[in-house]
């Protein structure tokens, strides 16, 4: 009996080290074996249960007093020093709390049973001992312990903590121990924890002195409130309370006032060449202004970009500002705004970003989600299979928005110059674009710091904590959301503050260069395509050098791992995947593209020969698209030299070349008319509320999934129904959190905006 418990003990110590190593990215040359050989037999196990066993016939209040005592004093005497490192009040509170849990008292029991215990599936990944943290957080009982002894109530009778233990190694390094879940008295600090749990694990007694505490013990604790929870709790409310007036005001003051109904924007008299007669409408200028996930006013956007230039006039309706002010802030206004129907030209790009926008959170699902399931082996094995490449394949649809916004960008400048003959728009658009951008990003930003820290608990909540939130890198490195550099600042990418937003940075980058660029290839048609040309083969020709020389991973998960090379790789760092030398690959197109559009609206040749390019444009982009998504299939996954590094560094460069004039097709297919099934489709009236959702949509949607996996109590079970269920329920409980981020910060903000420009370039003419 004692060497079969012995064996069992060994196996829930060593057996979830030497996994937790390998599977979670650790040192894994903890030998569980060796441990077997040499330590079984070697601790007094067996006096230990008899003295429990003994425990459970009846005793007077003093006799089980007294054997609780002995068998504490066993317990943490087993490591030589530790037993007088107690708290008394943590020291007495067990004592009483064994004693009760002999005699088979429920509270006791409940914080037992809310113990870490060796889980099934070990060698599937589910390492996580977690226990029961709501069922230790709820027991109460008679006032037992120190802390309410003059109690006559029911008092909280227990604290959830989380124990971090390491092993030591050869060579002066350590193993880290899985988390071990722990129920005490709440009168238990976390390093009391510590020296309970150490105490029970040198029960073995070879492991005195090789297992240590690595000082990241948690309990659950309320955290200490800081200045910025307040500030941002009341910018906040702030816009929560001016929405809510104005929208009172303008339902009461609607029904008695005509000017409080829609449309009291700026009316455009349009000169001699008018948005219509140039192919386009209102709508449809205002659609190709959309930049990647970042969406523009939808109805009057283009008009604020014509304040310069002698060809268009303006005028105001005779509406006071006071009236404007309040409709900018009016959620029935901007909710009427936000389903009002597009018959714009380009409407298509609705679908496009849309489903761009699901591809990424299934992506984010899988790569955050990755180590809250319990059969994370499963999940590296599954993703090598055929239909799981499109999960892997998830940021084609990051390049998807690059090539939306290079399109988006230069076509509404290129537009503004043919109408203006003035170069005041390519200055004008780097205000609109930073202002339009900023406001929600930093408020995103603020209750990522200062909120979301307070609205999770649970085991997760205490692992995220202990091994370093992320939130608290933002504290140091916000400036850099700010200042649009967060992909390149900080090296170490374990330390970017809001992550997800490298590409808010990345395409801002790509931007500042658009204008000047543009510019000139309005001047120089030739000359700016060979520029352009020119700078995408140096992207294509940097991204395949770069994983040519560093034998760089092709996906996130490394299921093609790094290759080693002569060169010194830095795997804190990223080289390619948030640079934008990488999305500039589609964005570049985005810009051919849309010049393309633009010079050869009116022309004839696709009706000519529709049929020949339907046949050979739609063969072309099926197998650019399809060898792009599923290359690395065909590369092979058993081994990760399958693929050697020079096909790395073609597949790396050209991939993302191919999904560009893929995706660059449909929008020429869909604007041409050469694929109306596909037209008809991505312009369906269901896609364009949540088209103009995308920019809040893409802020949230991480920092939701984040709030969903920390709330969890204990691992899920990956299966494709179960992501599919996560899949649909992120995407509803994401776009409710962007059509209120919208509705109350986004679209008052850009109104707000767009205001303050109208009355400033009024009053300077009038």
């Amino acid at each position: 009996m004692a060497n079969f418990l012995q064996f069992l003990t060994i196996l829930a110590i060593g057996l979830p080290s030497l996994l937790w190593s390998p599977a979670y990215g650790l040192n894994p040359s903890f030998s569980f074996p060796n441990l077997v050989d040499t330590y079984l037999g070697t601790f007094p196990l067996e006096s230990i249960v008899t003295r429990f066993l003994r425990l459970r016939r009846p005793y007077n209040t003093s006799q089980l007093e007294g054997q609780a005592d002995s068998y504490l004093n066993t317990i943490v005497g087993s490591f030589p020093g530790k037993g007088n490192n107690l708290t008394a009040p943590c020291y007495e509170d067990v004592k009483i709390w064994m004693g009760d849990m002999f005699l088979g008292q429920g509270y006791a029991l409940k914080m037992l049973d809310s113990f870490f215990k060796v889980p099934p599936g070990l060698t599937k990944g589910h390492l996580l001992m977690l226990g029961s943290h709501d069922m230790c957080m709820r027991v109460e009982a008679m006032p037992y312990t120190s802390q309410y002894r003059n109690s006559s109530e029911l008092v909280p009778a227990a604290n959830y903590c989380i124990v971090r233990l390491q092993i030591a190694l050869a060579a002066n390094a350590s193993q880290p121990l899985p988390p071990l879940a722990t129920c005490f008295p709440a009168s238990c600090t976390a390093r009391d924890a510590d020296i309970l749990i150490l105490s029970v694990v040198n029960i073995i007694n070879a492991t005195v002195d090789l297992v240590t505490p690595t000082g990241k013990t948690l309990c659950n604790s309320e955290i200490p409130s800081e200045p910025g929870t307040s500030a941002t709790w009341m910018i906040v409310g702030g816009f929560a309370i001016t929405c809510l007036c104005a929208t009172i005001v303008h339902l009461l003051a609607r029904p008695f006032d005509h000017r409080y109904n829609r449309n009291t924007d700026i009316k455009p008299v349009v000169g001699p060449k008018t948005a219509e007669q140039s192919g386009l409408s209102t709508r449809a200028v205002s659609s190709m202004m959309e930049m990647g996930p970042v969406q523009t006013e939808k109805s009057a956007n283009w008009r604020t970009e014509s304040f310069v230039g002698s060809r268009m006039e303006m005028e105001l309706e005779k509406v006071p500002v006071y009236i404007r002010l309040i409709l900018c802030f009016s959620l029935v206004d901007n909710t009427s705004r936000l389903f009002a129907p597009e018959a714009g030209e380009l409407r298509y790009l609705n679908g496009i970003r849309v489903m761009s926008m699901w591809w990424v959170l299934l992506g984010h699902i899988h790569q955050l989600g990755e180590i809250f399931f319990s059969n994370r082996m499963d999940i590296i094995e599954n993703l090598k299979g055929y239909p799981q490449q499109l999960i892997l394949s998830a940021p084609f649809a990051v390049d998807t928005f690059f090539l939306l916004s290079g399109l988006a960008v230069t076509y509404s400048l290129l537009r503004a110059v043919d109408q203006h003959k003035s170069w005041a728009p390519f200055v004008l658009s780097y205000v609109r674009r930073f202002a339009r951008i900023l406001p929600l990003y930093m408020v995103i930003l603020l209750i990522y710091m200062f909120v979301v820290p307070y609205v999770v608990d649970g085991p997760y909540a205490i692992l995220v904590r202990q091994e370093g939130s992320p939130t608290e890198y933002c504290k140091t490195y916000w400036w850099t959301n700010l200042l649009m550099v967060s992909n390149v600042v900080p090296v170490d990418k374990s330390k970017m503050c809001m992550p997800w937003t490298w590409f808010i940075s990345a395409d801002w980058q790509l931007f500042i260069v658009t204008p000047p660029i543009v510019a000139f290839l309005s001047r120089f048609p030739k000359s700016g395509l060979a520029l352009l040309v020119l700078l995408l083969g140096g992207c294509v020709a940097t991204v395949s050098s770069l994983v040519y020389v560093y034998g760089l991973p092709l996906t996130i998960r490394d299921l093609h791992g790094r290759i080693e090379t002569e060169k010194e790789y830095q795997p804190e760092r990223e080289y390619i995947y948030d640079k934008p030398w990488q999305g500039g690959i589609n964005y570049i197109v985005g810009v051919i593209l849309a010049y393309h559009i633009f010079v050869r609206r009116g022309s004839d040749f696709a009706r000519r020969f529709k049929t020949v390019l339907f046949i050979f444009g739609w063969a072309v982009a099926f197998v650019l698209a399809y060898f792009a998504i599923f290359g690395l299939y065909y590369g092979g996954f058993e081994t990760k030299t399958q693929m050697s590094v020079q096909k790395r560094a073609v597949y790396a460069g050209l991939s993302r070349l191919g999904w560009a004039l893929a995706v660059g097709w449909v929008i020429y297919a869909c604007h041409h008319g050469i694929s109306k099934t596909v037209r008809s489709f991505l312009s369906l009236p269901i896609w364009t509320p949540l088209s103009r959702l995308t920019y809040a949509a893409f802020l949230v949607h991480f920092l939701i999934l984040q709030l969903y996996f920390t709330s969890l109590r204990s691992m899920l079970f990956y299966t494709t129904h179960q992501v599919l269920t996560i899949f649909l329920a992120q995407i509803v409980a994401v776009y409710a959190a962007a059509f209120v981020a919208s509705l109350a910060i986004e679209t008052p903000v850009r109104r707000l905006i767009q205001l303050t420009l109208t009355e400033a370039v009024y009053w300077m003419r009038h």
